[in-house]
């Protein structure tokens, strides 16, 4: 599992809206929201592969989990696409 970088630090309040960036920019379909106490996971769908984006409040981190064996190389093909436009909000904000 590889994290999904953030330009702030994430928290049970920030994931939805952090969330729901990540969801458009990636072009995936919110299917269902689940939240608990610590955690959230939100199931997706990306061109007919099912993913979940989870956040774990102690972990302090997010990632994307296939739902199958079959997804795991889409997985990591969106986790490469988000934290490589993410790396560039990093290096624009450090300019300023």
């Amino acid at each position: 599992m590889t994290p999904l970088k953030s330009e702030f630090p994430l928290t049970i309040e920030t994931f939805p809206d952090w969330a729901a960036e990540l969801a458009q920019e990636l072009e995936l379909t919110v299917l269902e929201r689940e939240a608990g106490a610590d955690y959230h996971q939100w199931l997706v769908d990306f061109e007919g592969s099912r993913l979940l984006v989870c956040f774990q409040h102690y972990a302090d981190c997010a990632w994307l989990q296939p739902l199958g064996g079959q997804d795991e190389a889409t997985v990591a093909w969106l986790t490469e696409q988000w934290n490589r436009t993410q790396a560039g909000k990093f290096t624009s904000s450090k300019d300023k």
